[in-house]
């Protein structure tokens, strides 16, 4: 079996991160995860802005990828849009959005969840993505922690400035599940369930999982409606020469 696992970022060290996240519990020799990296993608997404611009050429370079390698299905490792809908209709294999599997997951393991995202400005965005999974009556709470993108290793600083806003969201916000909204969150997961004892999820884990017993049981994403094939053969609705 395998599993493509797909930033949406040109960041290469930040595909490391998702990849080890990836790895994760998975003892089934038989799958192989593929990394892949938007070689056209900003370098840090951290807004509407860098996932536009990022999204044109993720959906593109993510379909001749899939071309080569052929996986059972693909995870879209960033938390965020990025063309989850436009994939979904494009290939029949199963599509899985961090964003969408994680705040799915979220709600049966508590009353009510709350995301964790970088930067304050990203709050509103991570609002809509809740609204668009129709799921916003079981959301808390969304708050951001400010952090330099450019550092992708765990520090202490980070460390310290998830447990304040966790108690937060738990004391405050009234949160018993926390997602963490972002890549360069996952490897602080276990320790901050630990710490607060109750669900961290780490979205890139559980969407890995999630993609193997979605292949394991022959299931993805109907094809009869919202999810259809566009009707135009796909290579009509790229228009120019390739960077232009």
């Amino acid at each position: 079996m395998k599993i493509m696992v797909a930033n949406p970022n040109s960041n290469k060290e930040l595909t490391d991160v998702l990849m080890e996240s990836a790895r994760r519990d998975i003892r089934d020799s038989s799958v192989e995860l593929i990394p892949f990296t938007n070689p056209l993608g900003s370098k840090h997404i951290d807004s509407v802005f860098g996932d536009y611009q990022s999204v044109w050429s993720f959906v593109r370079e993510i379909l001749k990828e899939i071309d080569e390698v052929k996986p059972d299905a693909v995870v879209l490792a960033g938390f965020g849009n990025f063309g989850m809908f436009a994939l979904k209709e494009a290939l029949s294999i199963p599509v899985i959005p961090i964003a969408e599997a994680s705040q799915m997951i979220a709600p049966m393991l508590g009353h009510r969840y709350s995301v964790l995202t970088v930067f304050n400005q990203n709050i509103p965005y991570q609002e809509d993505l809740t609204r668009l999974f129709g799921i916003e009556s079981r959301l808390a709470s969304v708050r951001g922690i400010e952090m330099n993108t450019d550092i992708v290793e765990t520090t202490d600083t980070t460390k310290a400035s998830l447990e304040y806003t966790i108690d937060k969201l738990i004391h405050e916000d009234g949160a018993e599940v926390v997602v963490l909204g972002g890549a360069r969150f996952a490897p602080y997961a276990q320790m901050l369930s630990d710490k607060f004892n109750i669900p961290v999820i780490d979205p890139v884990a559980v969407s890995v999982k999630l993609a193997i017993l979605f292949v394991e049981s022959g299931l993805s994403q109907s094809k009869i409606r919202k999810f259809n094939q566009p009707p135009q053969p796909l290579a009509n609705y790229f228009v120019g020469k390739e960077g232009e």
